[in-house]
């Protein structure tokens, strides 16, 4: 085990000694076992350690791209039934004329409700005209039964086996390109979200940003491209690509950043 583990950061070892116990009872049980929603750092571990134990994985990310997926894990002869994945996708319909609701009111109300831990709860989708909310299946009827009402505003929901996935997916934040004298986690943040340096560092040392879905304390981190980062209170970060440099020798960078709505 220690072998293992040595690979991995002391805050995820919780995280990959729990999924090795699941793998050994894939192995025990001959059968598969599912996850509940795991981030992308999270199913990349459990990638890593189904192939340590050969065992296949299967991501829901096949029915619907998503943040957030559920995860098969199964012995070789297993054949894939999606159905297993045990998730719903539910339309939320309310007045969109009069009323507009966010991603965050509908995520606190569903947990309010419910009673669950934020992992039973995939994505939420919003655009401008449809939400949609992906969530393990065994909650649907709890969530129709006792979530009628998101922010005072009345709502319905309606199950669906076929959604227009293409014009769910796609960026759901802002394309910029900025310029960084260097890609030092604390210039990162301070930049993109015009901060004094020292505010930056103070957040990163407090616990408040993570890169990948880990917290990380240290403001003279380098970032890389394709790493998100996520600032509580902010928003989030990602880095698409690197254009060289400007003409006083700074590096012009591609993001994504999504703001934390006030």
């Amino acid at each position: 085990m220690e072998t293992i583990l040595q690979h991995y950061s002391s805050e995820e070892r919780e995280f990959v000694e729990k999924g090795m116990d699941l793998c050994r009872q894939v192995q025990e049980s001959y059968t598969y076992r599912l996850t509940p929603f795991l981030n992308p750092r999270q199913r990349a571990i459990l990638q890593d350690l189904a192939n340590h134990y050969a065992l296949q994985l299967f991501s829901s990310e096949m029915l619907l791209e998503t943040e957030y997926a559920r995860v098969l894990l199964a012995p070789d002869y297993y054949v894939l039934d999606t159905a297993d994945f045990e998730i719903a996708f539910l339309n939320l319909l309310y007045p969109t004329k009069f009323y507009r609701l966010t991603h965050a009111q509908i995520m606190g109300t569903l947990l309010h409700h419910l009673g669950v831990k934020r992992e039973v709860l995939g994505d939420i989708l919003v655009d401008d005209t449809d939400i949609l909310v992906c969530l393990d299946r065994k909650f649907l009827p709890l969530v129709k039964e006792q979530v009628q009402k998101i922010a005072r505003v009345p709502v319905q929901w309606r199950e669906v086996e076929e959604v227009n996935w293409e014009k769910k997916q796609g960026r759901q934040g802002e394309l910029l390109s900025l310029l960084f004298p260097s890609l030092r986690l604390d210039n990162l943040i301070a930049v993109t979200f015009r901060l004094p340096r020292s505010t930056a560092v103070k957040l990163i040392q407090s616990g408040r940003v993570k890169c990948n879905y880990s917290t990380l304390q240290q403001p003279s981190a380098m970032v890389g491209i394709g790493q998100l980062i996520s600032v509580r209170g902010y928003g989030r970060i990602r880095l698409i690509g690197q254009n060289g440099l400007s003409k006083r020798g700074k590096l012009k960078v591609d993001l994504e950043v999504i703001r934390k709505k006030s």
